[in-house]
């Protein structure tokens, strides 16, 4: 039984815990409403966000591991600050997360793909985000076979591939989902639980990992 199958109800994704869960909504209310000092404010509390998702993603039952996900952050504010205008154009943190989620799939996925054509070539120095992609595919299998087959199950199910990018990449809840997709929770966990099986069914086994991701 391949191994998105086999996982059990009680392996969870954990919601994201901030130490201020409002506050990048109200930053982002008050820059709409032309507070200058809120911008300042709004970058450390997405970058806490950032490595929180970036933590929870390498969260790999690896005990000790200090790895920083400092280059995967750094990248992917750099997409969410290029498609979000500096933040601006982010209604709330619900908001941000989704971005933040399609941010950090694009920044591992196109590593991944660089990475794979590199090896083609031959031996290439590794960069400090080899190392995150590492420790993620130890526990998401292949990024780019999952890329590939979540392309084609977007075309047919589009709501259920999206949950499956803000839970897999966003790290956000069946509840934080919902809230973000406008729909209720027994729709996310629906369809987390169809896009699981379906997965199951289309990615090959040599590019599973192991139990990912979780029910």
């Amino acid at each position: 039984m391949p191994p998105y199958a086999r996982a059990s109800a009680s392996s969870r994704i954990l919601p994201l815990v901030s130490s201020a869960p409002h506050s990048i909504t109200l930053c982002l209310q008050r820059m709409r409403d032309g507070d200058p000092a809120a911008a300042g404010e709004l970058l450390p509390l997405v970058y806490g966000e950032l490595r929180a998702i970036a933590g929870q993603m390498m969260r790999v039952g690896r005990p000790g591991h200090t790895l920083q996900p400092t280059a995967l952050v750094h990248e992917a504010w750099l997409k969410i600050d290029r498609a979000a205008g500096g933040g601006g154009q982010l209604r709330d943190r619900e908001h941000f997360l989704a971005v933040a989620a399609t941010a950090m799939r694009q920044v591992l996925v196109n590593h991944a793909r660089e990475r794979r054509a590199q090896k083609r070539g031959g031996d290439v120095a590794r960069v400090p985000l080899d190392d995150h992609l590492d420790i993620v595919e130890s526990k998401a299998g292949s990024l780019v076979e999952l890329d590939d087959v979540l392309q084609r199950f977007a075309h047919r199910h589009p709501r259920a591939a999206r949950v499956v990018e803000l839970r897999v990449f966003g790290g956000l809840s069946i509840e934080e989902a919902a809230r973000t997709l406008g729909v209720a929770d027994s729709t996310i966990s629906e369809d987390w639980r169809f896009a699981r099986v379906w997965l199951a069914r289309e990615l090959p086994e040599s590019a599973m990992g192991r139990g990912f991701p979780a029910s």
